[in-house]
């Protein structure tokens, strides 16, 4: 009898040591539960917060920076999009969602108000009034997906733009182009035009960056081998076709015939597909010298676009359009991938003089900083500093550091340009220790005549030159034959691709082991630049790491002037530089991400991750809850990882 109740009492207590263990580890994984979710609806409310702005006026701006400032009687101001997308970070001419809704926000915040072709019509025609902060809205090259991804942005900010087609592509078969149909579609809710970038995309007169002809392109063409380009190239309707000693290959008679087709085929596909022709037009290509690069093709787009349009887009690069200005000569600025919002905004403030909100982003990191020059705005993963017109930004911390130190930085602004970290200097940002990169070199300097302890060309340090000159002028030759034959129509013409890339094939080329002269491409102002730095200052001894390899082993430094750290960005000076696609910038963004300074035994002492969940909330859960988010969520978005003195970040680098 005892031993049966002796049985029976151990299996009670196996039992209750069961369901303590699983109340027990219920309870743990609530905890962690509500911690997580604790985050995610603290990181929710912080993506959410409103625009936060502060206004930067022209008389307000420092260092005697002052606007363009034309804007001074009736006007507005065009905008315009190649296109938007969902992905975090894409090259090339397309706006990611996330900036296009920032920029629209922060032009609303402005006081801009969308106008009409219409208005832009009554406006040159009959002398009506405008909005005083008046935007058209354009978004080009007629990609389904962007018109989707902008709406709802559109109908937040009660805003309309024009949405351009190609007439070429109203019966796109493959789904990417807008339609007749969807263009009808679009056009019935309020917030939607139509505009036309023409019939198609197409080039003609084309060389490489070698000077060897490449001839007409079709948009196909085009993409795959622009990569070998540098700007000898026209589009369909800018000027004569021509051979490839330059001359022309039609009389005036046939250019004229060539361009009047165009026009003509466009009017019949729009009045057959919509009913009407779209009064908006945007002639490709921009900034020539009217109409075209030739006297008399531009007196024939002259004629033509006057006779079927009502509007025409000729320039891009300035977003301000006067009264007096020719209503088939206006100019717009496209937004680039490349843009910050406050980017877009010094722009508009530069052509305009007009009071614009800059963002600033998360108030409880400015709060650490002091503005000097330019604007910064403060987001999740760091700072982004952008410069004024042809200038320099600059920003203080606002605390000082001690003179050993570490310091892990993501340095993501463009190669053309500079962002410069400034270490021990003075409260006027002088007399210390200056780590910058300028056009795709690193540079170590010291001191107010900038000492350089250390010049490092990027180019070289990730193992380039790759390639010879004339094996890029074969691969570019080579790449032509190929598409030639996958996309043209032209029978002869792929036969003669055909055979030159069999002759291509059986050519030896020679490579930089061989002696011949290294390919250096030339830097574009829209080539990204993506670099993870590691600084270890201690007394007079300063090493540094660059995306993981040392390039500088305790190199003698003086103790500076100060304590003071200073940030900044600043525009290349002199002549206008590099651009594929033909456009100038004035306005540098230099992008300071994953930021984080740690003393010598790696007690942080500043750091710009994201902020942490609250002390009382439980250190280790906290951690582990912080943990599993990041492993779990932001995976289209840069995600940093502080560990110790170096700051691990998910992207391109590592």
């Amino acid at each position: 009898m005892d031993e049966k109740r002796i049985k029976r009492k151990n299996v009670f207590k196996v039992i209750r040591s069961v369901l303590e263990t699983l109340i027990i580890l219920a309870v743990v994984l609530w905890g962690l539960w509500s911690l997580v979710e604790y985050r995610r609806q603290s990181r929710v409310m912080t993506d959410n917060l409103p625009v936060t702005c502060v206004m930067i006026p022209s008389d307000e701006i420092v260092f005697g920076y002052e606007s363009a400032g034309k804007a001074e009687g009736a006007h507005f101001i065009a905008l315009s999009y190649n296109g938007i997308t969902e992905a975090p970070r894409v090259g090339g001419k397309i706006v990611t969602k996330v900036s296009f809704e920032k920029q629209i926000e922060a032009l609303k915040a402005s006081g801009y108000q969308t106008i009409t072709q219409q208005d832009v019509i009554n406006f040159y025609r009959n002398g009506d009034p405008l909005p005083d902060r008046a935007l058209l809205l354009i978004l080009e090259d007629g990609i389904m997906y962007s018109a989707e991804l902008a709406q709802p942005e559109l109908v937040k900010n009660n805003y309309i733009a024009t949405v351009c087609t190609f007439a070429q592509n109203m019966s796109d078969a493959q789904d990417l182009y807008i339609t007749a149909e969807e263009a009808r579609m679009l056009n019935q809710t309020s917030y939607w035009e139509t505009g036309s970038n023409g019939y198609r995309l197409s080039y003609i007169n084309v060389f490489d960056r070698f000077e060897n002809y490449f001839g007409h392109l079709n948009t196909a063409e085009f993409l795959d081998i622009h990569n070998y380009l540098r700007r000898d190239y026209n589009h369909y309707l800018m000027d004569f076709l021509r051979d490839e000693n330059r001359l022309r290959t039609e009389s005036v008679s046939e250019m004229e015939e060539r361009i009047a087709w165009d026009y003509e085929k466009m009017n019949e596909i729009y009045q057959d597909e919509l009913g009407y022709v779209p009064g908006l037009y945007i002639l490709m290509h921009s900034n020539t010298g009217a109409f075209g690069n030739d006297p008399l093709v531009s007196m024939k787009n002259a004629e033509m676009m006057e006779k079927y349009f009502s509007l025409n887009f000729n320039r891009q690069g300035t977003c301000l359009n006067m009264r007096d200005s020719s209503i088939y000569d206006l100019s717009r600025l496209q937004s680039r991938q490349y843009f910050s919002t406050n980017h877009l905004m010094m722009r508009i403030w530069d052509d305009t003089g007009h009071r614009v909100m800059f963002r600033l982003g998360d108030e409880r990191k400015a709060a650490d900083w002091e503005r000097r020059s330019g604007v910064a705005e403060y987001t999740e993963e760091g700072i982004i500093l952008t410069t004024m017109p042809y200038g320099q930004a600059k920003i203080r911390l606002l605390r000082e550091l001690p003179k050993n130190l570490e310091l892990t930085v993501r340095l993501q602004g463009n190669m053309v340009g500079q962002q410069a970290m400034i270490f021990r200097a003075d409260e006027n940002g002088e007399n210390g220790i200056t780590i910058r990169l300028h056009d795709n070199v690193l540079y170590l300097e010291e001191g107010e005549g900038e000492k350089a302890l250390l010049e490092l060309d990027l180019l070289q340090f990730d193992g380039g030159p790759f390639l010879s000159k004339v094996q890029e002028e074969y691969n570019g030759k080579l790449a032509l034959a190929y598409t030639i034959i996958a996309n043209d129509t032209d029978e002869d013409r792929i036969r003669a691709a055909e055979a030159e890339l069999e002759q291509l094939r059986g050519t030896v080329i020679p490579g930089i082991a061989d002696g011949a002269e290294p390919f250096v491409p030339e830097l574009d102002i829209d080539d990204e630049d993506d670099r993870i730095l590691r600084i270890h200052l201690e007394g007079t001894s300063i090493s540094c790491w660059l995306d993981g390899v040392q390039i500088a082993d305790g190199l003698r430094v003086g103790t500076g002037a100060g304590n003071n750290l200073f940030l900044e960005a600043e525009v290349t000076r002199g002549s206008e530089r590099f651009s594929q696609t033909n456009l100038s910038d004035d306005v540098y963004d230099g992008i300071f991400n994953c930021l984080s300074i740690t003393d010598l035994e790696g007690r942080s002492l500043y750091s710009l991750a994201p902020i942490p969940v609250s002390e009382d909330a439980g250190g280790f859960l906290a951690a582990t809850a912080d943990w599993i988010i990041k492993l779990f969520h932001g995976i289209n978005n840069i995600v940093c990882f502080p560990m110790g003195q170096v700051c691990f970040c998910r992207g391109n680098k590592t």
